[in-house]
């Protein structure tokens, strides 16, 4: 394994270096390590994740203070932080020990649009919820044994299709992942989902209204009276199914279908701006920096390298 005094232990600095004990990376493509013991990290600015975080708690408890809101994690769950997070605050508990991975975000996307089999409240839950279920001892095991392999491939710095196999390892996951939350939520076969609650179907409606009308619509308002509720009670379902607001969902949405017009070369900003409905292109741009914490043309620039990669 990589020691974190290697050059692989960049990405480490998010989670405290003496915490971190084995750790495998490829620069501005795929990272995976294991943390271990009590710690207490504090940022003098909000940290926001550069890669899309995936972290599996095995023992002890987490907190984390995220957009400002404070959350814990505890034994036998799984944390999701999105590159949208801020974080201001990491306390590691007694005891601790827990195994992460990330992956530039253009690959989630990549993985979700080319090789799609997942039910699609999977996907919205990935790349708009916190987590926080608790698991079984036998599926954390897997996802242990994921990472495990992760950190183990990404160590080894002789192999040729190195980006090829780690691509393949946090498909993997995904999957994995995806499998544990359809035998616990889903009915029948992952293509539909049956006799739901109340609550879960309002967000299942919602989750396809976002997808339909995101482009031009970006009211509370709207989806509340679309699915007959009150913007109050839609509020209260989506904070109790992702952690986080419902405003936080509406715009990670719109930055995610933005990124997806960005991945059209033949699209420029304007268009892509007019298309979401912005007022201009300087909103635009103001929009995307603040929720992707990178300009339209960097995200671009940065896109076309990372693709490169995959192909």
């Amino acid at each position: 394994m990589s020691e974190i005094k290697h050059k692989t232990s960049k990405p480490a600095v998010l989670f405290g270096s003496k915490n971190v004990t084995k750790v495998g990376y490829i620069e501005d493509y795929i990272f995976a390590c294991e943390i271990k013991g009590e710690g207490h990290l504090t940022y003098n600015k909000p940290r926001r994740p550069k890669y899309h975080l995936v972290i599996i708690v095995l023992r002890g408890n987490m907190d984390l203070i995220v957009n400002g809101e404070k959350f814990t994690f505890r034994k036998n769950t799984y944390v999701n932080l999105p590159t949208w997070t801020d974080i201001y605050e990491i306390r590691y508990g007694k005891d601790f020990h827990a195994m992460a991975t990330a992956t530039d975000k253009s690959i989630v996307e990549d993985i979700f649009q080319n090789r799609n089999p997942f039910p699609p409240d999977f996907k919205f839950t990935i790349d708009h919820g916190i987590g926080g279920d608790i698991m079984d001892k036998k599926d954390i095991d897997i996802l242990y044994k994921d990472i495990s392999n992760m950190i183990d491939s990404l160590s080894n710095k002789e192999h040729h299709f190195a980006e090829e196999v780690n691509y393949a390892y946090f498909y993997i996951l995904l999957t994995d992942m995806a499998d544990m939350m359809w035998r616990r939520y889903g009915k029948g076969t992952p293509s539909h989902h049956t006799e739901m609650k109340r609550s879960d179907g309002i967000m299942k409606e919602f989750a396809e209204l976002l997808t339909e009308h995101i482009y031009e619509e970006t009211s509370v308002e709207f989806y509340a009276e679309k699915l007959c509720i009150s913007k109050q009670y839609l509020s209260l379902i989506v904070k109790e199914k992702t952690r986080v607001t419902i405003g936080t969902v509406i715009a990670s949405m719109r930055t995610e279908a933005a990124s997806r017009l960005l991945r059209n070369p033949d699209l420029t900003i304007q268009q892509i701006a007019e298309r979401l409905s912005f007022a201009d292109q300087s909103s635009f741009g103001k929009f995307f920096k603040k929720h992707a914490g990178i300009s339209p043309l960097k995200y671009r620039q940065k896109l076309r390298k990372t693709l490169l990669t995959l192909r």
